[in-house]
């Protein structure tokens, strides 16, 4: 026979306090008849007595009973309703959260179906992948959460080391001019010949084309590590793309400030990409770069760009 079954336990326990309950029922019933067989001569009465109070006794206990289940089911029922809020809750507040989320996308300056991608292949990132590339993907996605904070707090932005990536992207992105300072202290004549520089001056010929401004100040801060032929070849590079080139020579140059002469490159006026490098072992051997920042501080880009104008007053074209 199909149903519900009820477990042997429950069954037992709940026919043992049944017979209780009548066991109550019965002595009380006995008491009562016992105190009225003793005060009354009459049976039937002794015993309309104690079936009235022993049934009244029955009653009481399910009553009693009834009303203590009646409790546990009421906080039982307050239970569930206190976690089935919380739950709601939850979930109106994730509701809330990716609605504010989307609504911060479609008023955001970048482009939305940018940042759509960027969740949507995120995703793709599922529990088959590889742990490491799980880790992989956290770090990137928390160095560019980082990075566009930065951006977006418009002050600053550090790499430790060599940057590659912004400084193209920035050659890439330009839309009015370029304006740049390379010291002989950072460039060592060898950063045109290496795969940056080259992708550097693709990037930067292309930003010719597409009408911006490019100048820059090779600073001579010390001996060309190449002599002049090594000069004259990074000077040509640059000219025949459309670059408009001036060499400042500081042997020659006495009256300049040389306390805060150090590459910098500014891009559309409005960021300022500078380089810090380490002390100079030898002539062979350049110093290398200890970090890359991006300066959004107006007052800062503002001071870089009086600085370059008075470097650019300073310097001439070089003789052929």
């Amino acid at each position: 026979m199909s149903g519900l079954t009820v477990p042997a336990g429950n069954s037992g326990r709940r026919l043992s306090e049944v017979l209780r309950k009548v066991l109550i029922a019965l002595v009380t019933g006995g008491i009562a008849f016992t105190l009225t067989n003793l005060a009354q001569k009459d049976p039937l009465l002794s015993v309309t007595l104690s079936v009235l109070v022993g049934g009244s006794a029955l009653v009481v206990q399910f009553l009693v009973e009834f009303e203590t289940r009646l409790r546990e089911v009421q906080i039982g029922q307050e239970d569930q309703a206190v976690q089935i809020k919380a739950c709601v809750d939850e979930r109106f507040r994730a509701i809330s959260e990716a609605t504010e989320l989307f609504g911060l996308i479609e008023e955001s300056a970048v482009q939305t179906d940018l940042l759509s991608q960027l969740v949507r292949h995120s995703t793709k990132i599922g529990t088959d992948s590889p742990p490491l590339a799980h880790r992989l993907a956290q770090r990137e996605l928390a160095r560019m959460s980082e990075f566009l904070k930065e951006l977006g707090d418009g002050a600053e932005a550090i790499y430790d080391g060599e940057d590659r990536d912004w400084l193209l992207s920035l050659a890439n992105s330009a839309g009015t001019s370029i304006d740049a300072t390379s010291l002989t202290t950072v460039d060592g004549g060898g950063m045109w010949s290496t795969d940056l520089g080259q992708r550097y001056l693709d990037s930067q010929r292309d930003a010719v084309q597409r009408g911006v401004k490019i100048r820059r100040i090779f600073i001579q801060d010390r001996p060309e590590p190449g002599g002049q032929t090594a000069l004259d070849k990074i000077y040509r590079q640059h000219t025949d793309i459309g670059v408009d080139v001036r060499v400042l020579d500081l042997s020659t140059a006495t009256d300049l400030r040389r306390t805060s002469l150090f590459d910098f490159v500014l891009f559309d006026g409005v960021i300022s990409y500078e380089v810090t490098t380490g002390t100079w072992l030898d002539e062979n051997n350049p110093p290398i770069v200890v970090n890359t920042r991006l300066v959004l501080r107006p007052s800062r880009v503002e001071e870089r760009g009086e600085r370059f104008r008075e470097l650019w007053e300073a310097a001439r074209p070089r003789v052929s």
